[in-house]
Order: C-alpha cells, then structure tokens, then sequence
C-alpha cells in the first residue's frame, strides 16, 4: 500500500519557518492551542508534514484576513467534521450561488464581481 507522502514529518523546525513565513514562537504557540500537531523525533524535536506546512499557511492566511484565533480553531474544527457549508457558516446546510438579495443592491458591475469572488476565496471555492 502506498503511503501518504503529504503525512510525511521530515521538515524541522528551521526549515518550517522558512517554508511558512512564520517564527518559531508563532509555530509553537498555535500547537500549544491546538491548530497544528507536529510529529516528535525521539528525542522530542518537532517535525512538519507537508500537511503540517499548509496548515500552518492556512492559519496565517485566515489570521491576516482578520479571523480570529478562536474562529480559525471552529473553522479547522468543522472543517475536519466536514461541517462547513458553501455559505461558510458553521453548521448551515444551505448552500447559497449568489450574493444574499439584501446585499446584492449595493453592488453591480465590477464591484459584484469582485464581491463574489472574495466570497469564493474565502468559502475556499
């Protein structure tokens, strides 16, 4: 059976820092609050996965957008229960195509279209 490769844990700490933009300390302290779970060597130095490296970009990546910490811990959360819908609420199963008609008014043109594709950045479509 073939394994995985993205699981693979073969990036040290110093070369996860230069894959992610990141400090060592940020590293760490998102593990301490449980976004990222790196692997351990024997003698306790933290390995990265490739999984782990994009991980890590997508949590800057939501922080820098102005999410939450705690808001990128329910979205990682219901992402791996496979919980987040197209409309990017938690927990909603209702998928929504188009601007909601409350706020499609205020936007035509170039501006809609640039609405919506923010909007499917960040659903993640």
């Amino acid at each position: 059976m073939k394994e995985d490769l993205s699981s693979l844990a073969v990036y040290p700490m110093g070369v996860a820092e230069r894959l992610t933009g990141l400090t060592a300390r940020q590293i760490r302290y998102w593990e301490q609050q449980g976004l990222v779970k790196p692997s351990r060597t024997p003698g306790g130095h933290r390995m990265y996965s490739e999984a782990d490296i994009l991980r890590l970009k997508e949590i800057k990546r939501l922080l820098s957008e102005g999410m939450t910490l705690e808001r990128v811990k329910v979205y990682f959360a219901n992402k791996e229960k496979g919980g987040i819908s197209r409309t990017g609420q938690l927990g909603s199963s209702r998928p929504v195509d188009r601007i909601p008609s409350r706020v499609g008014p205020l936007y035509s043109g170039a501006n809609r279209a640039d609405l919506e594709r923010l909007i499917d950045r960040r659903l993640g479509r």
